[in-house]
Formats: C-alpha cells, structure tokens, sequence
C-alpha cells in the first residue's frame, strides 16, 4: 500500500492552465469513479479548488500509477499533455501526507492561512467517499488532515490577522475606488465565497448589494441575511449599466459576461469605471473585456500581489505550523506502516 500526491497549483501553473484542468462538484464525483476503475487504483481522491488540482491515490507501486493520471486528466479534460506535464508536481508517501495536511492548514495557499480550503478539502473527501473512490487509507489520511488542520488554527497564531480571496477582492476594490461607501456592488454567485464577499462588502460599507445566482432561493437566502436586493440570474446583465463593482464567483465551466455584452452595455455607463473580480476557475469573464475603456478586470491569480502584503506576520508563525504537522504525519506513517505488514502478513 504505497500513496502519492499528483497535481498542480497556483505555485506552478497559471489559472490559465488551472481552469483547463478543474473538475466542477458534479464532475468530480464523476471522475473520481472513472479514475479508480480505468487506473485501477486501489483508493482515489480529487481536489479541484480554484488554486489547485490533485489527485491523491493509494497503488500497487509495481504499476507506472503516475503515467496514467496525467493522461486520465488529458483525456477527461481534452487538454494536450504537453500544455501541462511541466507544471505538475508528484510526492509520495511521507511527503504527499506532509502536503496534504499543510494544504488542509491553509499553509500552501495563496492566503498563508486562510480556513476556506479546509471547507473544500473537507467536500473533496465527502464527494470521493460518495463515489466509492476512498478506502482504509486514504479515509483515515483525510480525516487526520482536518483533525491536524484544526490543532494549527488552536495551538497556532497562524490565523491572526489572516485574510480570505474575499477580503482581498474588496480591499482591492477599495484600492481602485476609492470610498466605496457611494458604490453599488454585484455579486454574482451565492456560494461559500459570495457569503464572504457580502459579509465584507457589508463590512466595509457598501452603499447597495445586488445578488444573482443560477438558483433564485439561494440569492434570495443570501440577500435577506445582508439587507441586499436578489437579481434574476438571467437579468443580471441589465444591471452592469449602474454598478460600479461586479464580483463573480459561479461554478459556470464559460464565460457568463463576454466582450460583446460589455461593449454594448459601456456607452450606457457614461465613461463611468466598472471594476470586476473573477473568482472563479475556470474564468467566467471573458479576458478580453480588461482590453475596453474604463473596464477593470483582475483574476484570482492578479490577487496574489495583495496577499503578499499580509503574509510577513503569519511567516513567523510557520515553524510552529510546521511543527504540528511533523508530528501528525509520524502519528500516520507509523500507522501506514503497521498496516503493510498486516497486509503482509495475510497475503
């Protein structure tokens, strides 16, 4: 029983790359059953979060196990290979267990401990076991993953003065605009991240909200928490003439606002700047909108340069992080390693 870790982030690939090989909610569930049975892996699991694409898997080591998830990916997405091989990275045994827990701690994302990633490791498990993919190891790799991803947010100063993608795409707003107080925001997608950016957006005194989403019940739930208006998703587009912010994070696999529907709607605007967040991976602005007069538009990768600037404080607090994670992955590989000789044992 040997594990590894296959994949890609924002480390080593750019979202232009990334959103070519994400898996949507549905589509990992799906993939997850065909990756077992076409691999024959004996566990699987796919991660896919805007920052990230892995596939962890438990194997028989005498077949080339790593082969074959690069050219599953290639196949299910329809990506040549040769746009991506470079880009990805492969770790095994101690080490993938070590990633997988700094991953879970928020260690390696973007935002140098940020708690969203456990949510979507914590779903990434759910919908793995779901399809059947999951088994002894990797069942209990993940449950110790959120069990040690909570002791370094307890026992750690890892998460003081942290911020979220969300936070971010507001102070960024508020960079490029000034006082937001006189603005009307959109936000398009009421997800786990739309929640967020209305909590902020609210925060930082918004004067109006706007929610739209594909499925009117949660823009109305989201709106009603925050004092902010639901828009029908398939309206949303006839508001963009009098907002000055449009947040979009939807799990949409294209572009929901085009070139064309920006150059028709910009002369309505009277000059007036529109500044856009795209969140979601894949990208669900069309990237030739940023090329129009008055239009703003940044990814989740242009955000990077921001969270730098919070991450000084949160460094120091590494080798603490760090620390507990050593131990939790010792506390496994020995357990890993009394399994193999049971399985030993009996074979």
């Amino acid at each position: 029983m040997d594990l590894a870790v296959i994949g890609i982030n924002h480390k080593t690939a750019p979202v232009e790359i990334r959103e070519k090989l994400s898996f949507s909610a549905n589509g990992a569930i799906e993939a997850n059953r065909l990756l077992k049975e076409t691999l024959f892996l004996k566990e699987s699991l796919i991660l896919s979060t805007c920052n990230r694409v892995e596939i962890y898997a438990v194997y028989d080591r005498n077949k080339d196990y790593v082969s074959g998830i690069k050219s599953f990916l290639s196949r299910y997405h329809n990506v040549n290979l040769s746009e991506y091989e470079d880009r990805i990275y492969v770790r095994r045994d101690r080490e993938a267990v070590e990633h997988l827990f700094g991953v879970a701690a928020g260690l390696d994302s973007m935002v140098v401990g940020e708690m969203e990633i456990s949510g979507q490791v914590k779903k990434a498990y759910k919908d793995a076991r779901e399809s059947f993919a999951t088994g002894k190891a990797l069942n209990r790799l993940f449950e110790k993953a959120l069990n040690t991803a909570k002791k370094v947010r307890t026992r750690t100063l890892i998460g003081r003065g942290a911020v979220s993608v969300s936070s971010v795409a507001v102070r960024l707003a508020e960079k490029i605009l000034g006082r937001l107080d006189d603005k009307t925001a959109l936000i398009i997608g009421a997800g786990a991240i739309g929640e967020k950016l209305l909590l902020y957006l609210s925060k930082n005194g918004v004067k109006s909200i706007l929610v739209a989403n594909r499925t009117p019940e949660k823009a109305q739930g989201l709106a009603a928490a925050f004092a902010a208006t639901a828009v029908a998703f398939e309206a949303f587009l006839d508001r963009l003439a009098d907002v000055d912010i449009v947040i979009v994070s939807t799990g949409a696999p294209q572009s929901v606002i085009r070139k064309d529907d920006m150059a028709s709607l910009m002369p309505k605007r009277k000059e007036r700047p529109l500044f856009i967040i795209d969140l979601a991976v894949p990208r669900n602005v069309d990237e030739e909108t940023n090329r129009m007069d008055n239009v703003y538009l940044y990814n989740i990768d242009d955000l990077e340069k921001i969270v730098n600037e919070n991450i000084r404080f949160r460094r120091g607090e590494l080798d603490n992080c760090f620390e507990i994670i050593r131990a939790s992955a010792d506390n496994f590989m020995n357990w890993m390693v009394n399994e193999k000789m049971k399985n030993e044992k009996t074979a």
